[in-house]
């Protein structure tokens, strides 16, 4: 990109990448790979913080190792996986992945938050470090960094068939999901969005994704001499059929790139949506341009730290708020 950017008219010295779910991870990949120090000069990871540890060689190795088992393949016959056809491939990657998560399980070893899968790995030359270790961070120190997430992501009453569930189903999922916690969960998301008033509102904050940036904004604003971070945090609710997306899994995309005309099937084409376009799209590009999301569609949006905490929140009324789940993270972090 860096080398060929001037054939399109972009500047090689002023280089944005950014990517959504498994895009943001990719950033954050090239963000700790030494090799990729130098191509870009800013970042920005929507909704893709939810990897923190790669796998390791081993683990991957172990991987392949199982699907030319699976296909009665030598390891010096790799070259005819290229013949397999796709359907029969598929197949055997899956058994090598459940049969390797289960060697792992057995074994005492923690997988990731979203089971095993193909993807980079630290093999020590390439990649040599974890995406969250100090030396990641220290290797892309001088990046600045816009992150955030959507509010709702995979939420659970969309997948489960209870968008419109009443209060009394919504509490039975609660205290079926959080056992004796339940009470405390329910006040906590209550305390972090304290404006909410449909029943499932209560069941669909999102805890997978946003931890996860958090964290991250959290360790690579405290570098010292660091480059900025903006944490954004886009709670903006669809309101077509009946407001059972919410703010769902890439949601935010349509407004980054100001194409509501294209997108009203998911974001219901009101004057609304045209505006927070506006806005949303205006902090990508001058974030792209200098760095600074900031612009005069906006309330001040000072940089993130994880003493103040600022997150802008993208709505209808967009505002800077102090990180308002705490408690609810931390009532649903992993016990170590």
């Amino acid at each position: 990109m860096r080398d060929n950017i001037s054939n399109f008219g972009g500047d090689p010295g002023n280089i944005t990448i950014f990517g959504q779910s498994g895009g943001g991870a990719k950033v954050n990949t090239l963000m700790a790979m030494p090799s990729a120090k130098g191509l870009f000069h800013k970042a920005i990871n929507e909704s893709g913080s939810f990897r923190t540890d790669m796998l390791d060689k081993q683990s991957t190795q172990a991987i392949a190792a199982e699907v030319l088992k699976t296909l009665s393949l030598q390891a010096n016959q790799v070259d005819d996986l290229q013949k397999i056809p796709f359907a029969q491939l598929s197949d055997a990657g899956k058994k090598a992945l459940k049969t390797v998560a289960d060697q792992m399980k057995a074994a005492g070893k923690t997988l990731p938050g979203f089971g095993l899968g193909w993807g980079p790995s630290v093999d020590g030359e390439d990649l040599p470090y974890q995406p969250f270790s100090k030396e990641a961070f220290e290797l892309s120190k001088n990046i600045p960094l816009m992150i955030g997430t959507v509010k709702n992501e995979f939420m659970p009453s969309l997948f489960s068939g209870m968008p419109n569930a009443p209060l009394d189903k919504v509490m039975e999922y609660i205290k079926k999901q959080q056992g004796d916690k339940a009470d405390a969960y329910i006040a906590a998301v209550k305390k972090a969005y304290p404006d909410d008033t449909k029943p499932t509102d209560l069941m669909d904050v999102d805890v997978i994704f946003r931890p996860g940036a958090v964290s991250q904004a959290n360790e690579k604003s405290a570098l010292q001499n660091g480059a900025p971070v903006y944490m954004y945090l886009f709670t903006w609710q669809s309101p077509v059929m009946d407001g059972k997306y919410k703010a769902v899994h890439c949601m935010e995309l349509a407004f980054v790139f100001n194409n509501i005309n294209r997108c009203e099937e998911m974001t219901g084409g009101a004057k609304e949506a045209y505006a927070l376009a506006d806005k949303v799209s205006g902090a990508w590009i001058n974030f792209a341009r200098n760095g600074n999301p900031n612009h005069k569609g906006l309330p001040n949006w000072p940089a993130y730290n994880s003493t103040n905490t600022s997150t802008m929140h993208f709505n209808n009324q967009c505002v800077v708020k102090p990180q308002m789940d705490k408690d609810l993270f931390a009532l649903v972090a992993p016990k170590l």
